[in-house]
């Protein structure tokens, strides 16, 4: 029995990829270290990894931050204990025991199979988002989609800090990369639009806020290292081998509702298209354009369920050099 996991990153997240075959990072934004986008400070974000306690062979030595009660949705049964861990100012590795050590592979679906840049027919078929296309591409909205390669760097020993812009590095050296079905249902069907400032569309497409990340179950052993960079106990969390697969999360969300007035008088759509600025501020070379989604076609009128979604905070990807 090997183990198998899948990490579902949502929010401010920063997907930072080679060719196919080499390693990849997510950067978790912090939304504090960048500067002001339309005039509006954006408010501060919560990096935080979370885990059932029942996935893990060691939970009595995982040291979460803090630990929460989940119970199964509409199913009767004992709650599940879930533990919290927040990501701010560390490094975070994947580290795979008998892997195969081939890079990250990225999702390409079969030609006619994807709906890009349209959004799927059937909006609630998560295998239908899994085309990564989804995830707005910074080499598509700028004339250089490099990231500034400081960021992504190892961290100096000696500096005992991250880059300001940066509040968490995840490494992934292996597994595939894949967009997921958006977790503002909201959303899901909508077509956003990229606008540069002579109000001339840039892009137009479908846009997710999750990206999946998963390994097979090659892997006798997968463990997370929490590393913080400027310094203390490192927290490590073993998956325990199991017969299903294991899913993490992974978001990097408001950390409250924002406070400021620009925030209070905007829309969820409207607060994501201000966060995404955030991006900008990540690239070697920094644009004068900086366009921003804004819903082009609205999403389909749905059902009230009686619960609030947070803001539609949607990830970008970039490459390395």
């Amino acid at each position: 029995m090997g183990v198998a996991v899948t990490v579902v990153f949502t929010g401010l997240c920063a997907l930072v990829t080679g060719n196919d075959r080499t390693p990849g990072q997510v950067i978790l934004v912090d939304a504090k270290g960048v500067e002001m986008v339309d005039g509006v400070a954006l408010p501060e974000h919560a990096p935080t990894l979370l885990v059932s306690l029942n996935s893990l062979a060691n939970p009595a030595t995982s040291s979460p931050t803090r630990v929460a009660m989940a119970w199964p949705d509409g199913v009767a049964g004992p709650a599940n204990q879930v533990g919290l861990w927040d990501l701010t100012g560390s490094e975070v590795r994947v580290r795979v025991q008998s892997g195969d050590g081939a890079g990250i592979d990225l999702f390409r679906p079969s030609d006619g199979t994807s709906s890009w840049p349209e959004p799927p027919q059937d909006i609630n078929d998560p295998t239908a988002w899994r085309d990564l296309r989804y995830v707005a591409d910074m080499s598509s909205l700028t004339s250089d989609g490099r990231i500034d390669p400081r960021l992504i760097e190892t961290s100096d020993s000696d500096a005992h800090t991250l880059p300001k812009a940066v509040a968490a590095r995840i490494y992934l050296e292996e597994g595939r990369l894949e967009a997921g079905i958006p977790s503002q249902p909201r959303s899901a069907g909508a077509v956003f639009e990229f606008r540069d400032g002579t109000n001339a569309p840039r892009l137009r497409q479908a846009v997710t806020d999750t990206i999946r990340w998963s390994l097979g179950r090659d892997a006798v052993a997968v463990a997370i290292e929490i590393v913080p960079v400027a310094g203390g106990p490192v927290k490590r969390l073993v998956l325990k081998p199991s017969a299903t697969q294991h899913t993490l999360f992974v978001s990097n969300l408001p950390a409250e509702n924002g406070t400021t007035h620009a925030h209070h008088v905007l829309s969820g759509e409207e607060m994501g298209a201000l966060h995404f600025g955030a991006y900008y501020a990540l690239l070697g070379r920094k644009p004068v354009e900086r366009p921003l989604p804004r819903p082009w076609l609205a999403a389909q009128p749905r059902p009230n369920t009686g619960m609030s979604g947070g803001p539609f905070c949607p990830p970008a990807r970039f490459e390395r050099d």
